[in-house]
């Protein structure tokens, strides 16, 4: 126990420590539903819980905030979100583009100055902290919580959480790729050789530069596929293909066609500009990002020449 509270110099509200008394507890919270995507970024709305009489009055006072640190690591994106002190609601906006693998997520509450004699009467835990108080300076951390993730998929067309392309290995694939629309998601499946190739670009030099480009070799030509099926599935008045209509990724694709006034009956686009249209221009993302990353192959080459020649 002694070791858990060297981390920090004061107590700390979080779960997994006793600095409080039990019924004490901060944690922020969203709800995977409410997400949403624009075309231009990710808004995930944010509350928080708080129960410690002496915390909240530190935030009333503005003598402390309640902060959100957001980050994706893969992609060197990290940011600071804080609380209006009246407001337990925030809605995060994060460029869409700019977020690779995932999202983390942690909330704290830190000191917004100099606190000379910090104490919550009757909530630390009297076994270690009785009639005690601490001096805190500003910046101190006086609540915290676990990282929450939020996964993110590039081939995604209805929320960053969970695809609905499911992308896998299969060994006993006798061709380069097969798919399958009988279940929730769409799975497409890769044989050993391609799928290795795949798993090579998505995580390129370990920056995900090359994943979009990745994601458009293989998902692209899956959906073009997929959105003729459907058209024949909206032709069709028999009931051979009512079941299809009721998975997630048939609902999910309806949902977006009907933003973009997209009718499968009457459609106005092609299958392969409507399937370019869903995944967000992705075939000149795709080619963009590779001639991003040729480009600095060539200009590390190029600097190293010239270095070289001086």
């Amino acid at each position: 126990m002694k070791s858990i509270k060297n981390d920090f110099p004061n107590p700390v509200l979080a779960e997994g420590r006793d600095d409080y008394i039990p019924g004490c507890y901060f944690y922020t919270h969203f709800e995977e539903a409410e997400i949403s995507i624009t075309d231009d970024s990710i808004d995930i709305p944010l509350d928080y819980k708080l129960v410690c009489y002496g915390l909240e009055q530190l935030i009333v006072n503005d003598q402390a905030k309640v902060v959100v640190n957001v980050r994706s690591s893969a992609a060197s994106y990290s940011r600071m979100v804080v609380f209006d002190n009246d407001n337990q609601k925030i809605t995060i906006r994060i460029p869409k583009y700019g977020v690779i693998r995932n999202i983390e997520i942690q909330g704290f509450i830190v000191a917004n100055t100099v606190i000379e004699n910090f104490a919550c009467p009757d909530e630390f835990n009297p076994l270690y902290f009785d009639r005690e108080t601490f001096e805190i300076r500003k910046g101190d951390i006086l609540a915290t919580e676990d990282i929450k993730t939020i996964f993110v998929d590039d081939s995604e067309l209805e929320k960053p959480i969970s695809s609905i392309f499911n992308i896998s290995c299969n060994e006993e694939l006798k061709t380069e790729i097969e798919i399958n629309y009988e279940s929730e998601k769409i799975e497409i499946y890769l044989n050993p050789n391609l799928n290795s190739l795949y798993r090579h670009f998505i995580n390129f030099n370990k920056t995900g530069s090359l994943r979009r480009y990745a994601n458009a070799i293989i998902v692209y030509p899956v959906l073009v596929e997929i959105i003729g099926f459907m058209r024949a599935c909206e032709h069709d008045t028999s009931a051979e293909y009512d079941h299809f209509k009721d998975l997630r990724w048939y609902r999910a694709i309806v949902k977006k066609a009907e933003k973009y006034d997209y009718s499968f009956t009457e459609p106005k686009m092609s299958d392969v500009a409507f399937a370019d249209t869903l995944l967000k221009d992705i075939a000149s993302d795709a080619m963009q990002s590779f001639k991003s990353v040729l480009d600095q192959e060539a200009n590390s080459g190029e600097t190293e020449y010239l270095g070289g020649a001086d």
